[in-house]
């Protein structure tokens, strides 16, 4: 298993770029986690989640928030409140997620490539 935490307090093109996922190394499940610390009308974050095949099936969707339901902190993952993705991964391929803040906000990331 290959596993990736991080966190962003901007705008990201591409999480995987110049990780050891930018070219998926072996077959599996690539495994997406986020939860933003803020989700309201000035503050929060958008995911886009293009698939190796150019397929677009996460569009500019709000990232949940936990900070203003539970407490939780910027750079915490609370796995009752996060949004979760799972996508089939070949080999060679390469998911681009890109991630758009607003305001203030704080989006904390897990990516997990599992056989």
């Amino acid at each position: 298993m290959i596993y990736l935490t991080g966190f962003e307090a901007a705008t990201n093109s591409d999480l995987l770029a110049n990780t050891r996922l930018s070219s998926i190394p072996y077959n599996g499940a690539l495994v997406i986690q986020m939860l933003a610390n803020l989700n309201n009308a000035t503050n929060g974050y958008v995911v886009t989640i293009q698939l190796p095949d150019g397929k677009v099936p996460v569009d500019a969707q709000r990232i949940s928030a936990g900070q203003e339901v539970e407490g939780a902190l910027g750079g915490q993952l609370d796995d009752r409140l996060l949004d979760q993705w799972t996508f089939p991964a070949g080999q060679g391929g390469h998911f681009t997620i890109s991630v758009t803040e607003s305001g203030t906000a704080v989006l904390t990331w897990r990516i997990a490539l599992r056989p």
